[in-house]
């Protein structure tokens, strides 16, 4: 009786393991399906006003009300969700290039997202600004039932190293982006053009996610390229079998009905040379711990997150250089409105582990509601020089449109 009853919890594990994994994706239908049972009764409400009140008499061969609205409603079924996020940003201090302005559009990004069928959907993300002009950040499909409980995602993505490097930039609660994941992956994040695909690993215990990429060698990445001088721009391997193969082993556990924690390793190698010979290997650890009581959701939470990278790059002569880095923050929603957080940076470079750079950051937000956001931070890097720089920013961001959830 007692295994019987094991054997009964342990499969009871199992499915709800099972369950909390499709949460997100079901939430995202969810609210996808919410807009549109809006826009049906909206139609279902002009149809009834349109028959119970008499239209008044119109010149032969004109369309009723109804024929002209009721069309163009039920066209919207059909249109995708589209959103915009605008960023604008502010700083002072000496650590900026001595161009930068006191005030910037940083980014315009357009989210174009829908499903395309009961069996793939699409996501596309465009940003735009002044500097750099249009960039197609991510354009993909997904494919969410293969046999086997396979996951698949196909075109030009967010690599999945750790969880900071999948947010866009106006997402995240930073003005800038941790020196680490600048100097190793540069200032837009690792991103590729490839496959990507994602299993969630069946067991009675815990969930546990396996992920795994094939990309295209990604363009402007300092660790899997060489800087040219002459040329001012990074150049990497381009070959057509120079692929950067990505994995990460994921984690989420409830610790408590008010704590959860989230944990990953990632794996990723690529070539950084032109001619392909010589890779680079990156090992990445990410945790992120997060705290919010049930009772008291909207009024107050706690998130910790912490990624370590670990990189080995091979040298023409022979040997490899061996470089780290590390970031940690922590945000304490201290009010509904208000947040206040900190951050440590270490990193050295993907070339050289002689040389190092650290910083600290400290953050005060207020978020009027969840489509806006002001925060006021303060940095200071000691760089290479070893000089401490201060700095002053401000980051305003709102976002205007159904704009899907990221990665939980």
């Amino acid at each position: 009786g007692q295994t019987a009853a094991q054997a009964q919890a342990a499969d009871t594990t199992a499915t709800a393991i099972q369950l909390d994994a499709r949460i997100d994706s079901l939430a995202v239908q969810l609210r996808q399906a919410q807009e549109a049972i809006e826009q049906q009764q909206a139609l279902i409400e002009i149809l009834i006003q349109t028959q119970a009140q008499p239209s008044p008499a119109l010149p032969q061969g004109m369309p009723a009300v109804g024929q002209l609205v009721a069309p163009q409603q039920a066209s919207n079924l059909l249109n995708p969700n589209i959103s915009l996020i605008g960023d604008i940003r502010a700083q002072a201090g000496r650590d900026f290039a001595p161009d930068t302005r006191a005030f910037t559009l940083h980014e315009a990004e357009i989210g174009i997202q829908a499903p395309i069928d009961p069996f793939a959907r699409a996501d596309a993300f465009i940003a735009m600004s002044p500097e750099e002009g249009v960039d197609l950040e991510e354009m993909y499909i997904t494919f969410q039932t293969l046999p086997l409980g396979l996951l698949a995602k196909i075109g030009k993505f967010r690599s999945n190293f750790g969880k900071f490097n999948r947010t866009h930039g106006p997402e995240t609660p930073f003005s800038d982006r941790p020196l680490v994941t600048e100097t190793y992956f540069g200032e837009e994040g690792l991103a590729g053009v490839g496959v990507s695909l994602s299993l969630l690993i069946p067991n009675p215990w815990v969930y546990l996610n396996l992920d795994a990429e094939f990309t295209a060698n990604p363009e402007e990445t300092p660790a899997f390229a060489i800087f040219d001088s002459t040329a001012g721009a990074f150049l990497t391997g381009g070959r057509r079998r120079d692929l950067l193969y990505l994995t990460r082993l994921g984690t989420f556990l409830d610790l408590s009905e008010s704590t959860n924690l989230t944990l990953g390793a990632t794996y990723a190698t690529g070539v950084h040379a032109p001619a392909g010979a010589l890779r680079t290997h990156i090992e990445g650890l990410d945790l992120t711990l997060r705290w919010q009581p049930l009772r008291r959701a909207i009024y107050t939470s706690i998130e910790w997150q912490t990624e370590v990278l670990f990189s080995q790059r091979e040298q023409p002569g022979g040997g490899r250089v061996n470089s780290s880095g590390l970031f940690s923050y922590i945000d304490w929603q201290i009010l509904r409105r208000w947040h206040i957080g900190a951050r440590y940076d270490f990193t050295q470079f993907p070339d050289t582990n002689v040389a190092d750079e650290q910083g600290v950051l400290g953050f005060l937000t207020f978020t009027p509601s969840e489509f806006s956001m002001i925060t006021v931070q303060g940095r200071g890097v000691r760089r290479t020089d070893g000089v401490w720089h201060g700095v002053g920013m401000m980051k305003i961001t709102f976002n205007i449109g159904p704009h899907g959830a990221h990665p939980y």
